[in-house]
């Protein structure tokens, strides 16, 4: 067989570069401190390390929204502890008003720490979290959770709940809504919500809507009413005058009853007072509930408490709001209750995602770490066979016939 020196010279020059190729390999895995720079170097391997880094990536951003929810949750926790100790004081000054002793006149006085207790528990209701939103707003986390319209306190939230997820297959809800807490709280008496249509052309709204005769009230439970203004273009003198009829099957319960801004609509035991005069063909709805927000409630307690005269009925008006102030104390308490479980789901879901990132990192480290010795060790021999490589190329390129003419 013939070589040729191109053959001699290519042969040579290959194994110098596939011999350099591999001390530069075996350089960069001490450098890195890893046995697998590219996929090619083992396929099986690289699979492996890219699951297992994705999953350590996962448990990262998990850990991550761990933080975020627990956070969230407990300053939501420590907004309702302050409510508690606030829904406390206003129970103790209740009892205190109930003392026969008192005139309505010390009432009064009790009345004023009640009101600035409401002015308190209006600003926990709206409070905000570490980021500026609101916390008990639900979805609507720009807007305050509760704001006065007329004479009551209204929900402006929503009823969304946020999850996030901290573990595979596990999302936690990270805030409690003011309608749950709040609002929907059943109350000792039977009560009403008053609220205008949507479709209402003037921006009048409900100065008040109370029940004024609990008893007449209590008779037609749970009826819910209409209140619809008349067109006034036929009455003479032209007036503003409405009808109500009942909801939902329509029963006229009185028609053309002429509005003064000074007198309230009066249906069944509800009293409903209005901010100004209506246009021609506006609604308002009167809705039969057993539940009232708490401010509401609040509210409520603190202006009737000093305007009894009659013993017998203060003495059932400071039983009826106790009862109420229970009932506000177990929805505070139900929603600690569920904010607790969540906390503790969150402290086992981190415990199990550490435990999880130990496994995966032995996983990973044993995958793709480099034995130090047997690298150094294949580094030595990769180093001779290069520099026997260059040798040997050195003493084959001078067999040449030139090298022997004289």
């Amino acid at each position: 067989m013939r070589l040729s020196t191109v053959q001699i010279y290519a042969g040579g020059l290959a194994g110098i570069t596939n011999a350099a190729a591999e001390v530069a390999k075996t350089q960069q895995q001490i450098t890195a401190n890893t046995r697998v720079l590219t996929p090619s170097d083992d396929p099986v391997a690289a699979t492996r390390i890219l699951e297992l880094e994705t999953e350590l990536s996962l448990s990262a951003q998990y850990q991550r929204n761990i933080d975020n929810v627990e956070g969230r949750l407990e300053r939501t926790e420590t907004e309702i502890s302050t409510l508690e100790l606030a829904i406390d004081r206003i129970r103790v000054l209740v009892i205190e008003a109930g003392n026969g002793a008192l005139s309505n006149e010390n009432r009064s006085q009790i009345t004023v720490e009640i009101n600035q207790r409401l002015e308190e528990i209006v600003g926990i209701s709206n409070a905000r979290d570490a980021t500026g939103n609101y916390l008990f707003s639900g979805f609507k986390s720009d807007t305050p959770a509760f704001a006065q319209v007329g004479g009551s306190y209204v929900y402006q939230g929503d009823e969304g709940v946020r999850f996030e997820q901290v573990a595979s297959g596990l999302k936690v809800a990270s805030n409690e809504t003011g309608k749950a807490l709040f609002a929907d709280i059943t109350t000792d008496n039977n009560n009403v919500r008053v609220s205008a249509a949507t479709t209402n052309s003037s921006s009048v709204q409900i100065a008040s809507g109370v029940v004024a005769d609990q008893t007449t009230f209590d008779g037609v439970f749970p009826e819910d009413y209409l209140i619809r203004f008349n067109d006034i273009s036929n009455v003479a003198p032209p007036a503003a005058n409405y009808t109500i009829t009942r909801l939902p099957d329509g029963q006229l319960i009185s028609a053309d009853v002429p509005f003064d801004i000074a007198t309230p609509i009066n249906v069944n035991g509800v009293e409903v007072r209005l901010d100004g005069v209506p246009n021609p063909s506006d609604s308002f709805v009167v809705q039969s509930t057993q539940n009232e927000n708490m401010l509401n409630t609040i509210a409520r307690i603190g202006a009737d408490l000093a305007s009894f005269d009659d013993p017998d009925e203060r003495t059932a008006f400071i039983g009826s709001a106790l009862n109420d102030l229970s009932s506000i104390q177990a929805n505070l308490l139900s929603g600690r209750g569920r904010i607790g479980a969540r906390l503790n789901t969150l402290d086992a879901a981190r415990v199990s995602q550490q435990s999880l990132d130990l496994i995966s990192s032995d996983v990973l480290s044993d995958i793709q770490s480099l034995d130090y010795a047997e690298a150094v060790s294949r580094l030595s021999f990769q180093s001779f066979v290069l520099e026997a490589a260059q040798q040997s190329f050195v003493s084959i390129a001078n067999l040449s016939l030139f090298n022997f003419l004289r």
